[in-house]
């Protein structure tokens, strides 16, 4: 698995599909949010609702989603995760409605989620 951070695809799907709203510290098995990289290219996918109303709706309608709570896919337009960047419609590759929906059909390079998670071309910048 990449950096070995996770044993396998099932635990990072157990992570992801986890919810507690009194977890008291980032990261105890629950992931609200991850940053990868893939052949050279930051990504971050998130649960959380992360632009403004407007912005969102912008973006629900780019994939013809309704307004609602999806997972995000979204390429950083920056050279490192830490970098400023605005989160605009266009840099979005997709907005899933379950963790299975993600792995399944979030394509990157040709290659599902499912496939880039465990690659040994992906690494795990953070988990939040």
């Amino acid at each position: 698995m990449a950096n070995a951070t996770f044993n396998s695809i099932e635990e990072f799907v157990d992570g992801f599909t986890k919810t507690d709203p009194y977890a008291e510290t980032l990261y105890d098995g629950i992931i609200w949010g991850m940053e990868f990289t893939y052949n050279g290219r930051f990504y971050r996918l998130t649960r959380d609702r992360s632009p403004d109303a407007a912005t969102f709706a912008k973006i629900c309608e780019k994939f013809n989603k309704p307004d609602g709570y999806y997972i995000e896919v979204y390429r950083l337009p920056c050279e490192d995760h830490g970098g400023r960047y605005e989160l605009t419609p266009d840099i979005y590759l997709g907005l899933y409605d379950d963790v299975d929906d993600l792995l399944d059909h979030c394509i990157i390079d040709g290659k599902t989620l499912r496939e880039i998670i465990p690659s040994e071309d992906t690494r795990i910048c953070s988990i939040d």
